[in-house]
């Protein structure tokens, strides 16, 4: 078969390329031997490989002084909304008054305002009937009963400025949520400011750590009696020694989970501890107390008292938001308990009329009667107790809540 029925001539099958074929030029009864080769053509300025000059708008020109601040403050302003996102996601607000917005604080304010006048208005009120009344005693019982208010007001006022003067000292809690770093680390586009916030909260956390009053014998003592004990504090210091090694957790997230879980835990138990302890005082004492003044003046004094060791155990105060719903609920249950008198003859009725048809069930006599009234005056003033218990109770629950370095969620 010859060259050209295969469709292919000999340049083809030897790979010369068509351009350069005609280079090769046998000689008459000679070898044949390859012509040079043609140089590289070289590029103008301006072209590239692909045939075709760079495209440039006519309008080209430098950036302006103007141009260039206003590129720059369209990065600023990205960049603030971006950090306005991971702190809404890594902040928490206890209070639960975020929705409000800007007029939350000050609503709250006026509230306080509002609950400390209506308070005060209830307590001078009571506070002159009682004096009254001691006026009509004789001498004896005037000294006696002149003396009583004198130490319950101590009391009372001792209670206040021992709060005042603790809660001073602290330093305000800025609470983390763990669920907030989580979400902000699974943003692509904020991984870089998750990164750099989960390294600010956990730098506090640690200052939190190092700071916590449990390395003297006196710091100790004082833990044992708001219910920390030394098997509790063991437990805490070695958690802490723990948290407190750099190279121990894989992420900020196990990190944070520890510290919940293994340090802050010690002190929501404790917490709960001395919120039950002073919730069964304050229902002996109001459900023995005589009048209305002593119901709101127990209930300021447990409460303030409820209240230091709270922030004693966590180490840490509320907001400023925090602070006055945490005030206002104190005097509104002060008020509350003085109205305990309202309460107590409702509750005094009903229990009333409860034993009286038990009475007539089982027949019983006019002396079984007496003993259902004094029945029924005692189960009411039981009752009105108990409700108070159970507001100190929340009262305590919602300041542990504020006072929580990490949220438990």
């Amino acid at each position: 078969m010859s060259a050209n029925a295969t469709g292919l001539d000999d340049d083809v099958r030897i790979g010369v390329p068509a351009a350069g074929r005609a280079a090769f030029v046998p000689e008459p009864g000679g070898p044949t031997s390859p012509a040079r080769h043609d140089p590289e053509p070289e590029l103008r300025p301006g072209e590239t490989e692909l045939g075709r000059p760079p495209q440039l708008a006519p309008d080209l020109a430098p950036l302006s002084v103007a141009d260039a601040a206003a590129l720059k403050a369209l990065d600023e302003d990205a960049a603030g909304r971006d950090l306005a996102e991971a702190e809404l996601l890594l902040a928490s607000d206890p209070t639960g008054l975020g929705w409000l917005g800007w007029f939350g604080s000050p609503l709250v304010f006026a509230v306080l305002i509002g609950t400390v006048g209506v308070f005060g208005l209830f307590f001078v009120n009571q506070a002159i009937t009682l004096v009254n009344a001691l006026a009509q005693q004789p001498q004896w019982a005037q000294y006696a009963g002149y003396a009583g208010l004198g130490l319950f007001a101590f009391c009372v006022l001792f209670a206040a400025l021992r709060f005042a003067f603790i809660y001073a000292r602290l330093t305000r809690n800025r609470q983390l949520r763990v669920k907030g770093i989580e979400e902000l680390s699974r943003r692509t586009r904020l991984r870089w400011l998750a990164a750099a916030k989960s390294a600010e909260a956990r730098e506090q956390i640690e200052a939190y750590l190092s700071t916590y009053p449990m390395d003297t014998e006196k710091d100790r003592k004082a833990l044992r009696g708001l219910g920390l004990t030394d098997e509790m504090q063991g437990r805490m210091a070695a958690v802490r020694v723990e948290l407190l090694d750099r190279d121990r957790f894989a992420s900020t997230e196990q990190w944070f989970a520890r510290f919940r879980d293994g340090f802050q835990a010690e002190l929501d138990a404790a917490a709960e501890t001395r919120i039950k302890y002073w919730g069964s005082r304050i229902w002996v004492v109001t459900a023995v107390a005589p009048n209305a003044m002593v119901d709101s003046g127990a209930t300021l004094f447990y409460a303030f008292s409820l209240l230091t060791d709270l922030c004693r155990i966590y180490n840490l105060r509320a907001g400023r938001t925090g602070t006055a719903v945490l005030l206002s609920r104190v005097f509104f249950n002060a008020y509350l308990a003085g109205q305990g008198t309202e309460w107590e003859k409702l509750a005094e009725e009903q229990y009333d009329q409860l034993f009286a048809e038990a009475m007539n069930v089982v027949g019983v006599g006019v002396s079984s009667n007496v003993v259902g009234k004094m029945l029924g005056k005692v189960g009411a003033k039981a009752t009105t107790g108990y409700l108070n218990r159970v507001l100190l109770i929340r009262l305590g629950r919602y300041s542990s809540r504020l006072l929580r370095p990490v949220t438990r969620d």
